[in-house]
């Protein structure tokens, strides 16, 4: 089949295009630069220069084909996404794109048209089992565009072809902005979920939403639901994709960020029956949890740091923090009382304020330093954290060693426990921090059937 694509170097079209070459089908796909246009002739592709926006050159470009498969989509960035302009672009393409790329195929004789939808617009039903047949969509800020394009899909099939459309769950795919947002935040701490834990959303992994296109060519006209096959409870998702970044649990967001977006605070237990019994196609990442953790893995997620690596830097940091404060700001007073009126640094010479207050800058910066490697959970900013703590702790602690006899029996024991007490506790966290063989994870390769030749 002669399939043409619009869409093909988005999250998605990258994922479909190279299955439906190895499907065996001929495809042309819309490229607007020269770099998408050599992604494209390299997984087998076929690369055209047309706009959606553009009725002629795409009703040039379709003829000839047997299908057409719109997957072109403009979605703003999460800091965007709140104004309602930033969505125009995306407006436009589920209108007017979709309005051209229809007349394009009715125009050249094209038997096949199939439309990316969206599954999580059918309000708030519970536990109950929903699904496009059963449940009408609801009103909200995408939902005039979505008819729209729905729409013009079935404009094909009023006039004898077959006009498909894939209402499809949340993406998830470790390049997708959306997915590394959700992780990032994971990462921290945060789920980016306003769905109550015991509700459900719909989601769906990037390469079982590809297989899905490539199985709707040979659907019957209708409107299908492409969503994970057993739903399960956000506390389940929530609970995995802790688990994927190394978090214990994760903190939900306030009550009031479902109600900025409604739509993804809606309990929404869609089904995908209908879709695997006319198509035959079955996900191979069935569940939330799994996708959760797949995308993570895929991703290269580097776990956030555990209890354990997590308490020594706070060890440190709360060390270097008062040490620090202590110096800077109170030279005289560290000079003549530390620690607890026991004159530790008035009994290593005359008072030198410079000397002393450069003490307290230099374990402010250890604490910035340790500080960041607790916000970021970073291994790798940890074990800097520590080789630093190392670095000056070992020289500061021998030199002390050396000069213990100007101390009594009790400071001289004070001494060597507080300052073995930082190298402990860097030595701790170099050991907390080491990469286990087991636990060493790469991002999961595209299937050998699906690599360009060659590669």
């Amino acid at each position: 089949m002669k399939v043409f694509v619009a869409g093909a170097t988005g999250v998605l079209g990258r994922r479909v295009v190279p299955r439906l070459v190895a499907a065996g089908h001929d495809v042309t796909a819309i490229a607007r630069t020269p770099a998408k246009a050599a992604q494209l002739r390299a997984v087998g592709a076929q690369p055209v220069s047309a706009s959606l926006f553009d009725a002629d050159a795409l009703a040039s470009a379709v003829a000839g084909h047997d299908a057409v498969v719109n997957l072109a989509t403009h979605i703003p960035t999460a800091a965007q996404a709140t104004r309602r302009s930033s969505w125009d672009e995306n407006e436009r393409i589920r209108t007017e794109g979709s309005r051209n790329l229809v007349d394009a195929a009715l125009h050249t004789g094209t038997s096949v048209y199939v439309q990316e939808s969206i599954a999580f617009l059918y309000g708030d039903h519970g536990a109950d089992v929903i699904d496009a047949d059963s449940t009408p969509i609801v009103d909200s800020l995408f939902t005039g565009s979505m008819r729209t394009a729905e729409a013009n899909a079935s404009r094909v099939s009023e006039a004898g072809g077959r006009g498909v459309v894939l209402r499809f769950g949340m993406f998830w795919a470790a390049e997708a902005a959306h997915t590394q947002m959700f992780l990032s935040a994971a990462r921290k701490g945060v789920v980016l979920d306003a769905v109550a834990p015991d509700g459900y959303f719909p989601m769906i992994d990037g390469d079982d939403a590809a297989t899905a296109v490539v199985a709707a060519l040979d659907a019957p006209s209708g409107t299908y639901d492409v969503v994970d096959s057993d739903p399960r409870p956000r506390r389940e998702v929530t609970c995995a994709l802790a688990t994927a970044v190394g978090r214990r649990r994760l903190t939900r967001p306030p009550a009031a960020v479902g109600k900025t977006a409604p739509h993804l605070a809606w309990s929404q237990r869609v089904s995908n029956e209908k879709f695997r019994r006319a198509t035959g196609w079955e996900p191979v990442t069935p569940t939330g949890p799994e996708i959760a953790t797949k995308a993570a893995r895929e991703a290269g997620i580097e776990p956030a740091l555990g209890f354990v690596p997590r308490l020594l830097l706070w060890g440190l940091a709360l060390t270097g923090l008062t040490l620090g404060v202590y110096a800077q700001f109170f030279p005289r007073a560290f000079y003549d009382d530390f620690p607890f009126n026991r004159q530790w640094v008035a009994m290593d010479g005359p008072y030198n304020e410079h000397l002393v207050r450069d003490f307290g800058v230099m374990n402010l910066a250890l604490t910035f330093l340790t500080f960041a490697a607790i916000v970021l959970s970073s291994r790798t900013v940890a074990r800097i954290a520590a080789g630093a703590w190392l670095v000056f702790s070992i020289p500061h602690a021998l030199y002390h060693f050396r000069h213990l006899e100007r101390y009594d029996t009790a400071d001289q024991i004070g001494n060597v426990v507080s300052l073995s007490a930082g190298i402990g506790l860097a030595i701790a966290l170099l050991i907390a921090t080491r990469v286990r063989p087991d636990t060493a994870s790469s991002p999961t390769p595209l299937p050998e059937e699906l690599l360009p030749s060659g590669a």
